[in-house]
């Protein structure tokens, strides 16, 4: 395919490998996802030039709703995008031209774009809630990559550094997604997603309430994370005042919990969703409350020596 008309499916050549419970239709470019879960996509696209606007973009679009997608202020540019789709009944995807105008794939390249789907099983046996709460701010960055494309970010990691820098991408290999990539002043940094304690979204940003948030499959699995994981989830309802929620050496948050899903909070400065933090679970080392708004009965025992 060489050209793409404005809200028109990509039609992809080859299908390569196609295992499991996903069926592509090579005359309508439609994916189908038939089992629940979790879905890793990753696309890449070689783009020449747009017949009308300033940009050209791509969204991934699913059945169920989902909207994701990835764009570059550069008509002649390669750019990829990214994305995390919860499926709980069957449903599509497809990828679309979601420019003001028909895009011109690359004409001297043999391959022109490519799309990856990957099912994450969590109910694999090393499958951990703590790879969910990775999971979980995969699809949170993913996001923000979106919602906030010129924030200053504030990006903060285990230790007393933290750097900022605009959001551009997820950095994916072929086993899956294991990079945040941020811009500062032309230089590209990237930090493992194993290490960020929390992201600040800016100096008068407002929490967009079109994020959604990923729900863990159940049962959950037995482990530290989860019992860590849940309880800040069940400790932390929305709307509890927190005077401090210290997440690395150094930097805390006061406010407001403005939404608490598993495996991550969203502080906010007040209930509107003021200068939100996005700080996942396990590395909210202290939170200091006036009042625990769930206080549960424990099984330990007081022992003097």
């Amino acid at each position: 395919m060489g050209q793409v008309l404005t809200n028109e499916n990509i039609i992809f050549d080859n299908v390569v490998l196609n295992e499991g419970s996903m069926s592509y239709n090579t005359s309508s470019g439609i994916i189908t996802l038939s089992e629940a879960g979790n879905y890793h996509i990753s696309w890449w696209v070689a783009n020449q030039s747009v017949s009308a606007g300033l940009d050209v973009s791509f969204s991934l679009i699913s059945g169920s709703g989902a909207n994701i997608i990835s764009n570059s202020p550069s008509k002649t540019s390669s750019f990829s995008g990214i994305g995390i789709v919860q499926v709980t009944s069957p449903t599509t995807l497809r990828l679309v031209n979601s420019s003001a105008g028909t895009a011109y794939l690359c004409s001297n390249t043999s391959v022109k774009a490519t799309l990856m789907i990957s099912m994450v099983k969590e109910d694999a046996p090393t499958s951990t809630m703590y790879n969910f709460q990775i999971l979980q701010l995969t699809n949170v960055l993913s996001q923000i990559i979106t919602l906030y494309p010129d924030n200053i970010l504030s990006i903060f990691v285990r230790g007393l550094y933290y750097m900022e820098g605009t959001p551009t991408a997820l950095y994916s290999s072929s086993s899956g997604v294991g990079l945040f990539i941020s811009t500062d002043e032309g230089a590209i940094q990237a930090v493992p997603l194993n290490m960020i304690t929390g992201i600040y979204a800016g100096d008068g940003s407002t929490y967009d309430e079109s994020m959604t948030f990923l729900s863990p499959l159940e049962p959950f699995p037995a482990g530290w994370s989860t019992d860590v994981i849940t309880s800040v989830h069940d400790y932390l309802p929305e709307g509890t005042a927190v005077d401090d929620v210290v997440f690395s050496i150094g930097n805390s948050r006061s406010g407001f919990i403005y939404k608490s899903p598993y495996g991550m909070i969203v502080v906010t400065e007040d209930m509107a969703g003021t200068n939100p933090t996005f700080i996942p679970a396990t590395e909210a080392s202290i939170i200091i409350t006036e009042t625990p708004s769930a206080k549960k009965s424990s099984n330990l025992k007081k022992t003097e020596i």
